[in-house]
């Protein structure tokens, strides 16, 4: 079968092609904002939470689950196996993505009218509907050749789906917005079919690819005798609480969406402006703060076969060291982009959305960088070493408390949006502080904290020189704008320069990368 890949290149190459498709998604909001408005914006997020959800439900464990089992069967040497999994799964999610598709679409007039209490949401979701059916497929593909440790397929895939994804949103609300923003909103939302139907292409091809590569024949691969309805229901079994779990945060989004805007006009606002205000930290701000999750998702899926690996090999000393590889990774990127976001809230958003106020949202809601991250990385370490239902639990956990804090603190009049940005720092950092407990309880790791002090030193230092160099340049008349880049690139610079010098820049990790050992 094809080499394997390391955990840290496999990491790598989804932190390239994350970053293209974060990068790509950062963008187009920008020309799409300033298309169809703050209220558009809010229509389109209200929208597509309901499809995540429902997506997360249905697909979210299937990579998960594939992968680890792909990964055992190859290791123990049946390869027929791994291909009686793929098609197994590829049944399971065509009936399963087929049947939630119709009923979205059925059920568009009842979630737009009496959950989202908004008409106009009714066009977007019916329009981002058939992209579940594709996500479903697309996942088992994924998860296949993620259990043969290549991620190239899966991010090659993600990039080719977010492009299609992108250029059709824009072009389609370009279009669309003259008939009115629910309309540009549809058009906006059936990007993720036209994404969908691209991504999919890709991965077919890679996988007859996959089989012609290696001139494998069926009838000469070694199998197990393991019946494919029995691998069918254990990838089920192992996919449902990773997919119970992921759709915990879905499910807040799409609760987010009627229990913000309700709290906003509860303290007197308009509909309109409530929605502008939940445009501006959904669209906008929340935008912003996945862009640093880029890196800490590709190490979370590289961590899981990889930990799960070591974990078969009864190797301590290698899952201990991928855990702090991936938690030291994801801190150096998170406490920066985290540092960075909130020392310059403002002054970003006006550079990027032309709306400046969407700042107060930002500002507070930085702080979640660190958190998201630190959540990601250590779920991947309880599910790959197979305490999946404990990382479930406690995003359960996460998602509550979420809820309560959103609700209580949006209706302080002092906070209003900035309640709910509060609330989801507030709420992750728990869900955090749950798995890191009873990941060291089950693995006896020693985290690294005076590393992560470190870190969190030289980002302080950076986040200074970052403020000071903005306000410097906005006293000399240089334009907000120009004074915003300029100060990230110093920031960069100084950041790179004292990690340096405190020698947690790890060399020796990026000659493991590029040597692929």
């Amino acid at each position: 079968m094809e080499k394997k890949q390391t955990f840290l290149k496999g990491a790598l190459i989804l932190s390239i092609a994350g970053a293209i498709s974060k990068l790509l998604g950062a963008i187009y909001r920008i020309p799409l904002a300033r298309m169809i408005g703050a209220e558009g914006i809010g229509l389109y997020q209200m929208a597509y939470p309901i499809y995540t959800t429902i997506l997360a439900l249905a697909t979210a464990g299937v990579p998960v689950a594939i992968s680890i089992m792909v990964a055992r069967k190859e290791t123990e040497g049946y390869s027929g196996d791994s291909f009686k999994i793929l098609k197994a799964s590829l049944f399971i999610l065509f009936i399963i993505g087929l049947l939630l598709t119709l009923m979205v679409i059925q059920g568009a007039g009842i979630l737009a009218d009496y959950v989202l209490k908004n008409p106009q949401a009714y066009y977007p979701i019916l329009a981002v509907s058939p992209a579940i059916f594709l996500a479903g497929l697309m996942s088992v593909f994924r998860g296949f050749f993620q259990g043969h440790q290549s991620m190239v397929p899966t991010a090659v895939s993600q990039v080719v789906e977010q492009l299609f994804r992108v250029t059709a949103v824009l072009i389609l609300a370009y279009f669309l917005v003259d008939k009115g923003i629910e309309y540009a909103a549809a058009g906006a939302t059936f990007g993720a079919v036209i994404g969908g139907v691209a991504g999919l292409i890709v991965l077919i091809f890679y996988y007859i690819a996959f089989i012609r590569r290696h001139d494998i024949k069926y009838a000469n691969l070694l199998y197990s005798g393991e019946s494919t309805a029995s691998l069918g229901r254990k990838m089920i079994k192992l996919a449902i609480p990773v997919s119970v779990g992921a759709v915990v945060l879905p499910l807040v989004q799409m609760l987010d969406a009627i229990i913000v805007p309700g709290r906003l006009i509860a303290l007197n606002y308009t509909v309109s402006q409530a929605t502008a205000l939940y445009g501006h930290l959904s669209g906008m701000a929340a935008v912003l703060i996945s862009l640093p999750t880029i890196f800490t998702i590709s190490i979370a899926t590289s961590m899981v076969p990889a930990i799960s690996e070591a974990q078969a090999r009864n190797d301590r000393r290698l899952l201990i060291e991928r855990l702090n590889y991936g938690f030291r990774g994801g801190m150096l990127i998170s406490f920066p982009a985290a540092a960075g976001l909130f020392v310059l809230a403002f002054p970003i958003c006006d550079l990027l959305y032309g709306a400046a106020e969407a700042g107060a949202a930002l500002e507070p809601l930085a702080f979640s960088a660190v958190v998201l991250a630190a959540f990601q990385i250590s779920s991947a370490g309880l599910q790959g070493i197979g305490k999946p239902e404990i990382a479930m639990r406690h995003l359960v956990i996460t998602g509550i408390f979420k809820v309560i804090f959103n609700y209580s603190l949006t209706s302080i009049p002092a906070l209003n949006i900035k309640g709910a940005a509060i609330g989801t720092v507030l709420a992750f950092c728990l869900g955090s502080l749950l798995n890191l407990i009873y990941l060291k309880r089950y693995t006896g790791i020693r985290y690294e904290t005076g590393r992560m002090l470190k870190i969190l030193l030289v980002t302080v230092v950076m986040a200074i020189t970052v403020k000071i160099s903005y306000q410097y340049l906005v006293a000399y008349d240089v334009s907000s704008h120009l004074s915003t880049l300029l100060a990230i690139t110093w920031g960069v610079i100084v950041y790179g320069i004292l990690l340096l010098v405190v020698r947690e820049l790890d060399i020796a990790m990026i000659r493991k990368i590029i040597k692929g050992a």
